[in-house]
């Protein structure tokens, strides 16, 4: 019995200077607005309190989203915390086919993250990097993406259970 898993995380270098470059702008939109706000301190504090919550919240969220993916006889499991705390689960009598493939996000998904493939043929989405992913079509035609960062064992693991697809 082959078990696939991988658990992957927004944590690209770029990923993390995109955070600090907004974090400058908000605070220093806060300090570039201290003056004038400096004669009412209720405001200042308002203003302060929401901007600095929000970043936090945010931030906390972003890094701590985590796509979690697991292969194994009973079909492929996904998580995307925080929207999906308990993993969902894809039986192999749902699919139709599932395949390792190479895609572009921006252009066949409109980035990484959740996506949900409203108005895209291509189907939905769910990765956090790269451009690797297992592709899987459902007996209802619908498609879903899911990225990963070790496709040689993603594919050891589908072809250990091909075989469900062919008797499902």
């Amino acid at each position: 019995m082959k078990v696939f898993v991988e658990e992957q995380r927004f944590d690209q270098w770029w990923f993390r200077v995109l955070m600090l470059l907004v974090s400058t702008i908000v605070f220093g939109t806060i300090a570039a607005a201290y003056p004038s706000l400096k004669t009412d301190p209720a405001a200042f504090w308002t203003v302060l309190t929401a901007a600095g919550f929000s970043f936090t919240i945010i931030t906390i969220l972003i890094f701590f989203v985590k796509l979690q993916t697991k292969i194994d006889e009973l079909g492929i499991h996904y998580a995307f915390w925080p929207l999906n705390m308990k993993p969902k689960l894809i039986s192999w009598s749902e699919i139709t086919s599932c395949k390792i493939k190479k895609y572009y996000p921006l252009k066949d998904y409109g980035g990484w993250g959740y996506r949900t493939g409203f108005l895209r043929r291509k189907g939905g989405a769910i990765n956090v990097k790269g451009n690797i992913g297992i592709q899987i079509v459902f007996k209802t035609g619908k498609r879903l993406l899911i990225g990963t960062q070790n496709s040689t064992n993603a594919r050891k693991a589908l072809d250990t259970y091909n075989y469900k697809l062919e008797n499902s």
